[in-house]
């Protein structure tokens, strides 16, 4: 129920933010044209489907994995086209068309640009899908990044660095400073001007390659005010079609977009003057992030931070040894309720006997049955066959 809130309330504040709509709709009107089989990527409440529809696309393909697409399904019934479109729930890349499509578009764009993993979703779809002569939305993406003072007192970095009731919780600190946070820059808090640290064409002339483009750059920039840096603030421009583009420009107006902020192992006093390169790595894809930002200060003082949001996962040896390439963990009690839900599903059992096998089986974790109703109920509507 708490997924379906945050989901709802997401995808309602991307309906909200009219610049975003209306800058895909523009594209989405430029780029379609009657007759047209259009595939929707990450496609949400369905408005961009709605948009592909309503210029003519004979039909759309509106792939999404997660419960969202239940309400598009809902929303394009509403609307009049549920016979034009179908709806796929499973990830694009587990997705099979019948059929060769002349457009596709995807909005899987996140607070830097790539994190959502556009660029090998877009590779992916390009190669199975496309056809010789098709046209992609957005075509284009540019990343970019500079030094930044934080917007505003951080309690998920500080906290960790004082006593809390006259206890230490500084163990916490390692993991906080390899977190991604999403905040709202402003240029106040740039202490240089942004720079554009990787331009990725989006083409199905330059995803033709046999590997995705890689998300990676450096950046050198002359800080031009004393402040305190914090770390890096990112965000992105794209180019959906030749004359229409968004960004989310710290300059700009505010979209439902926040701004990639990282930060560093410790705050540093920068002068006027001095140096700052950032290089940024993205890894599988775009949903991590390794950044490295050297200082070096007008006397020839240097400092270098290196982290990775790989290192802010909880990954103590304990938790890491069933990892390892020549582990045998075996199934914990949770994963032996799981294993036993999913097999006795897919054998036939109903929803009532699989609750009641689980609440025999595992009374420690489902006491009553109605706890295992529960979770059975989950375990369906996730794996089982629609």
């Amino acid at each position: 129920m708490y997924n379906d809130y945050v989901a709802l309330t997401y995808h309602a504040s991307l309906l909200a933010d009219e610049y975003r709509v209306r800058a895909f709709q523009t594209a989405i009107e430029s780029v379609v044209r009657p007759g047209d089989v259009v595939a929707d990527i990450g496609c949400g409440t369905g408005i961009l489907t709605l948009f592909a529809c309503r210029a003519g696309a004979r039909h759309v393909y509106a792939i999404d994995d997660g419960p969202i697409i239940e309400l598009a399904k809902l929303i394009l019934r509403q609307n009049g086209y549920a016979e034009q479109v179908t709806c796929i729930d499973r990830p694009s890349h587990q997705a099979a068309l019948p059929e060769p499509v002349d457009v596709i578009v995807s909005e899987t764009i996140g607070n830097y640009g790539a994190e959502e993993r556009i660029v090998p979703t877009l590779w992916d779809a390009c190669r199975r899908w496309l056809k010789p002569e098709g046209r992609v939305i957005p075509r284009a993406l540019e990343l970019y990044c500079a030094p930044v003072t934080w917007p505003e007192p951080e309690p998920a970095l500080t906290v960790w660095r004082q006593p809390v009731c006259g206890f230490d919780v500084s163990p916490g600190v390692p993991f906080a400073i390899s977190q991604q946070y999403a905040r709202r820059l402003r240029p106040e808090h740039l202490l240089a001007e942004g720079q554009c640290y990787s331009r990725l064409l989006l083409t199905p002339e330059a995803l033709a390659g046999p590997a995705p483009p890689k998300v990676t750059g450096t950046a050198v920039f002359q800080v031009n005010r004393p402040a305190v840096m914090h770390g890096v603030g990112g965000w992105f421009r794209a180019a959906l079609t030749a004359s229409v583009g968004i960004t989310t420009d710290p300059a700009g107006s505010q979209t439902s977009w926040g701004h990639l902020c990282l930060p560093i192992a410790e705050p540093i006093r920068v002068e006027t003057g001095d140096e700052v390169a950032i290089s940024l790595t993205s890894v599988g894809g775009g949903s991590l992030l390794r950044w490295e930002v050297t200082w070096r200060g007008a006397g020839g003082a240097t400092r270098i931070f290196r982290h990775s949001d790989f290192e802010g996962w909880l990954a103590t040896p304990e938790r890491l040894r069933p990892l390892a390439e020549d582990a045998a963990p075996g199934l914990s009690s949770k994963g032996q309720a799981q294993l036993f839900s999913l097999t006795k599903l897919d054998a036939g059992w109903t929803i009532g006997q699989v609750a009641r096998g689980l609440h025999e089986r595992f009374a420690d974790q489902f006491p009553t049955l109605e706890d295992a109703l529960v979770y059975v109920k989950g375990q369906a509507l996730k794996f089982a066959r629609s």
